[in-house]
């Protein structure tokens, strides 16, 4: 059979000429990607445009009109799809020795996420041995570390005693600066755990001026997220405020009722802004149920470092009072949700029908303040609607790949399945600045959350009406779709994420 070589030759030709795009001369541009003909949304919540990105290394070298002299590496068609910076994660869990490709955020678009959060994170030599084996460890997605408050307090000696001495405070703002200096971009503080709970005022202020410092930030799980003490704790995070940028971790008021209180709390938020020269802002996740250890049912005087056997034997009744009162403010035992074995994914009440006692025995003589996690259907949805709605309210997730809770798995997709192609609550432009620029402002990234000339390319193709949030609380592990195209630095490939460092 006679072979036509000029054909063939010809045919790989035009291919290669193809993928290429032009004719390679000594003028011609070479990218390593070339995002061809997309609907590009820049993270800043301007309206989209038509455009191309091309991407050198790990970053964005062009966005706009491509011009006719370049040679790509590998062309990404993004016709009719949306462009965007990758989503920034501002509270999220997880250990990233465990669990390091973090694939429940990367599916959902996440490309960084925070962690170290509500007060617990490693300990500062921990800190240093992640720096320098980062590069040993295959990250999905960019973590951006913090310093958590309970952490430090245990790790210079304080633990949990109430009104510690200056020199104490002192060890506490050493590790604190140690932990700064090496590139953690600011604190967390969980006021409603221990041993978070045992600080006064002049311990948190003290730790904020050296928070400040250093341009950071703190992200605080307030004292209670309760409706009747909301100003006494945002009046407390305020104080911080003074010495540093502050911020509201997964924002909520439970019990609280309707848009008008949403309302008045964005104005107090919205008045220490406009007093201050540091930074207000807050996250929230797009659930009504939260997701914490069943301790926060129970009275202080039945948590560490109280013994909790012996507290239960001399005040049986009084804790059997107490939890009960705490649950039926929270909506009753059915609004608690088990997320922890032998009871995942039944509520209190199912437990104590099948045990045959009161809810309230079930929690004090079978479970305790440390035997459970659990969601917790306690918020309103016209309240956290508003709250969404706000122009510093940003999106988290408060998740982690191991988490009994959806959110882990869903919340960003769920932003824009819900938010903003059903109930239209955000435009896209808005929701995707919600995710990009607004949370790398506000944790202080500098060259991530814009689609911008010289930003990392952190970047995702995808169609709005596709994208699926498929987590649900009886299948809480399931991975969110509808995101054709997920890059990290440049690349899709498993593992190119960084740890990040401030400055």
């Amino acid at each position: 059979m006679k072979r036509n070589f000029p054909l063939l030759f010809y045919i790989i030709y035009t291919a290669w000429m193809f993928g290429f795009s032009i004719t390679p001369n000594s003028n011609s541009q070479v990218v390593d990607v070339w995002i061809r003909n997309g609907i590009v949304l820049d993270g800043l919540g301007k309206p989209s445009e038509q455009a191309d990105i091309f991407i050198l290394k790990d970053s964005i070298s062009f966005v706009g009109t491509a011009p006719h002299n370049v040679i790509a590496k590998e062309i990404i068609d993004a016709t009719d799809k949306v462009v965007t910076p990758g989503f920034i994660d501002p509270h999220a869990h997880g250990n990233p020795f465990k669990t390091p490709k973090f694939q429940n955020f990367t599916a959902m678009g996440v490309t960084t996420i925070a962690l170290g959060q509500d007060g617990s994170s490693t300990n500062i030599s921990e800190l240093f041995k992640l720096t320098d084996s980062t590069k040993k460890l295959v990250l999905g997605p960019n973590i951006a570390l913090f310093i958590g408050h309970g952490t430090i307090r245990r790790l210079s000696g304080i633990g949990y005693k109430k009104n510690p001495s200056k020199e104490k405070i002192q060890k506490m703002v050493d590790l604190l600066e140690d932990g700064m200096k090496s590139g953690a971009f600011g604190l967390t503080t969980g006021l409603e755990y221990t041993p978070g709970r045992y600080a006064g005022q002049y311990e948190l202020d003290e730790l904020a001026k050296t928070v400040g410092k250093y341009g950071g930030i703190i992200m605080s799980h307030m004292r209670t997220e309760n409706d009747a003490t909301m100003e006494s704790d945002l009046a407390e995070l305020f104080s911080q405020g003074n010495f540093a940028n502050i911020h509201v971790s997964h924002m909520k008021v439970v019990y609280g009722k309707g848009s008008d209180r949403a309302e008045e709390i964005l104005h107090l938020l919205n008045k220490k802004r406009n007093e201050s020269s540091f930074k207000v802002s807050a996250d929230i996740y797009p659930y009504l149920a939260s997701h914490t250890t069943i301790g926060i049912l129970f009275p202080e005087y039945a948590l560490a470092p109280n013994h909790y056997e012996t507290v239960r034997q001399r005040r049986r009744n009084d804790l059997l009072d107490y939890v009960k009162t705490k649950v039926n403010q929270r909506n009753g035992p059915t609004a608690t949700l088990f997320g922890t074995q032998p009871y995942i994914g039944k509520t209190l009440k199912q437990v104590a029908d099948e045990m045959g006692i009161p809810f309230e025995e079930v929690l004090v003589d079978h479970i305790g303040p440390t035997g459970a996690s659990a969601a917790y259907f306690t918020m309103d949805n016209d309240l956290q609607n508003r709250f969404l709605a706000d122009p510093y309210v940003m999106l988290s997730s408060d998740g982690s790949p191991t988490m009994h809770h959806p959110r882990g798995y869903g919340s960003f997709a769920k932003m824009i399945e819900k938010f903003v192609v059903h109930d239209s609550l955000l435009t896209l432009e808005e929701a995707v600045r919600k995710m990009t620029s607004l949370p790398a402002q506000m944790i202080g990234i500098k060259d991530r959350g814009i689609l911008r000339k010289g930003y990392k390319a952190d970047i995702l193709i995808f169609d709005p009406k596709k994208v699926r949030a498929q987590a649900t609380f009886e299948s809480p592990h399931e991975l969110a779709t509808g995101f054709d195209y997920v890059l990290i630095n440049g690349s899709q490939k498993t593992g190119n994420g960084k740890l990040l460092k401030r400055n």
